[in-house]
């Protein structure tokens, strides 16, 4: 009986244990019930070429799926770091299965051998990690197994016509877009970021609708098409590196039509966009040659001068305007003041700066002037000295010298000094006889008038005035930052009248950089920043800084980017045109009231 007892409750613990594992089983499978996994487009990727790696997590549910997050790679860039996303779901003989993709695009910026680092995702709170991956990045032009080398389907390059250029000299940088037979590009957009550091770059305006041309490279043939030009110009002689140029493109397959950059619709095909950058390129800059005479004005190209002086006779106290205008092709943009030597009791003040600047062809051209105000303090005869101005020619690789003839004036003492005579030669006065009949008025106090403070007050204010008005006249002549800052407002609004001036010609590239110009323009003139040279990114920086509120820095940053973006590629049309100006006019008027 005894044993009979045991052994049935034995039985009954064992069933009993058996019943308390099942939860725990079903729970167990409930956590292992979904894969991840990690993989990339491709493990073999071209230099400049784009690349992704997809997240998937696959399960018979739908779960808390957090966003992954990827580390900083070696050697391969992170396009975005909030990935794209995607869902899918289907049933099969009853069973569902989801499956949620996240997507991040990468691209290649250096060769090697690289290892993606494991992601990091949370899936119902708990957190979990993908195996890591290895990819290698070759560069273009690399010799395959069979000796060939290898060519990636469609590819960037930025070209120069100059390989050895010097500090001021102007280089063409063509943006050339390489692709296959079979690939339609429908659209193409810089991104913003190309660093051109040691260099002065202004787009040339010269390109419409880009033409594509058939090559034959390796043995394939390839479609290339220069998509924008910029001159560039050196500010500084050595080894200087022109970053990856980076570029959004649309492109289709299977095209069904000749034109390479046809209308986006018409032809049924896999589309899609693709981020390309260029490889970096390195320049070497020969340093200048010291000119053996004449005055550096540091202008590189084929220029002329002359100065002029606005009279020949002046008086004591009054101003004389010297200008002097640079212009032809080269580096305008970047031609100093020649300093002169002026003679004695000659006062200086601050010269004022403007220059006219032509973008369209392959030169950059225009003129700069320089106007400076002189003001006598002694009567006489004054010269100022002849002056031989340098020029360096980088076809012929020697100065040219321009010849600036002496100028000579004449300074008279002045109607101040001639009243001042006049008194101390005495003057005669003359009694006034006649009638005189005498009223008695009533008696009251001069101050009790009004007249009485009317004519003791205004004389005071406009003494005031006038003494304010000289010191802002002063400031704006002799303070070249204030004078930019006061007319900052001014100058926007110019720029702005000249884009609704243009709007019914249906322009929008030169709409849209008139509008770039009048907001940057605006900005730089207020901050006291260089306008040339200085890109949107590092104007942004600046814009964070300062005590512009955090919405209208959003403004700016959208202006902007759309300005640059439809300069490139021009859409809209005059509705839109009219609106944008209305809101960089009304973002301005803000923006006056802040700064």
């Amino acid at each position: 009986m005894t044993k009979i007892g045991n052994s049935a409750l034995g039985k009954f613990g064992f069933l009993s244990f058996i019943l308390l594992l099942i939860p725990l089983a079903n729970t167990a499978i409930a956590q292992q019930d979904f894969q991840l996994q990690a993989t990339v487009s491709e493990n073999k990727i071209f230099i400049g070429e784009q690349f992704n790696l997809h997240v998937e997590v696959i399960g018979t549910s739908m779960r808390d799926v957090s966003l992954p997050q990827l580390q900083e790679i070696d050697g391969i860039g992170i396009l975005s770091s909030t990935p794209s996303r995607s869902s899918s779901i289907s049933i099969v003989n009853g069973h569902t299965t989801t499956s949620t993709t996240y997507t991040f695009g990468l691209i290649a910026r250096t060769t090697g051998f690289f290892t993606i680092p494991p992601v990091t995702i949370q899936i119902d709170g708990e957190e979990y990690r993908t195996e890591s991956i290895d990819v290698e990045v070759i560069e273009k032009g690399q010799l395959s197994e069979d000796g060939r080398r290898q060519l990636p389907d469609i590819f960037l390059e930025v070209e120069i016509d100059q390989q050895n250029p010097v500090p001021g000299q102007q280089i063409i940088a063509s943006i050339e877009l390489y692709f296959k037979q079979g690939i339609e590009v429908t659209s193409f957009q810089p991104n913003a970021g190309w660093r051109t550091d040691g260099f002065w770059k202004e787009e040339l305006q010269n390109i419409r609708q880009p033409q594509a041309e058939s090559v034959i490279l390796e043995g394939v043939r390839y479609r290339t098409a220069t998509l924008m030009r910029y001159a560039l110009f050196p500010t500084r002689s050595g080894e200087l590196t022109l970053s990856e140029f980076p570029l959004n493109v649309g492109i289709r397959t299977q095209s069904s039509r000749n034109d390479p950059f046809g209308s986006f619709f018409g032809s049924a095909g896999s589309q899609r966009r693709v981020t390309l950058e260029s490889e970096p390129l390195a320049v070497n800059v020969r340093n200048l040659p010291n000119a053996p005479s004449g005055l550096p004005i540091n202008a590189v190209g084929n220029m002329s001068v002359e100065r002029i002086l606005t009279d020949d006779h002046a008086a004591v106290g009054e101003t004389l305007e010297l200008t002097t205008r640079i212009s032809g092709e080269g580096n305008i943009p970047l031609v100093r003041k020649p300093e002169y030597n002026f003679p004695d009791n000659l006062e200086q003040y601050t010269p004022q700066e403007s220059s006219n600047i032509e973008r369209r062809g392959l030169t950059i051209s225009g003129e700069k002037t320089f106007t400076e105000l002189l003001s006598p303090r002694a009567p006489g005869t004054y010269e100022i000295p002849a002056e031989r101005v340098a020029i360096y020619d980088p076809e012929n690789r020697n100065y040219q010298y321009v010849d600036l003839p002496a100028l000579k004036f004449t300074v008279d003492p002045g109607n101040m000094a001639q009243n001042q005579s006049s008194f101390a030669n005495g003057m005669r006065l003359q009694p006034v006889t006649g009638l005189a009949v005498w009223h008695q008025p009533a008696s009251s106090a001069i101050f009790t008038k009004v007249w009485f403070w009317l004519l003791l007050v205004i004389p005071f204010a406009a003494l005031i005035a006038a003494a304010r008005k000289k010191r802002l006249l002063m400031k704006l002549t002799t303070d070249k930052k204030f004078a930019r800052a006061h007319r900052a407002e001014e100058v926007a609004r110019e720029r702005l009248d000249y884009a609704r001036s243009i709007v019914d010609n249906g322009d929008a590239k030169e709409i849209y950089n008139t509008l770039h110009k009048a907001l940057f323009g605006y900005l730089t003139d207020k901050f006291g920043l260089p306008e040339a040279g200085l890109s949107d990114a590092e104007l942004m920086n600046h814009v964070k800084e300062s005590k512009i509120h955090e919405s209208q820095q959003t403004q700016i940053k959208k202006i902007l980017e759309k300005c640059a973006t439809i300069s490139f590629a021009p859409s809209g049309d005059r509705t839109d045109f009219r609106s944008d100006i209305l809101k960089t006019e009304k973002l301005i008027t803000e923006l006056n009231n802040q700064l």
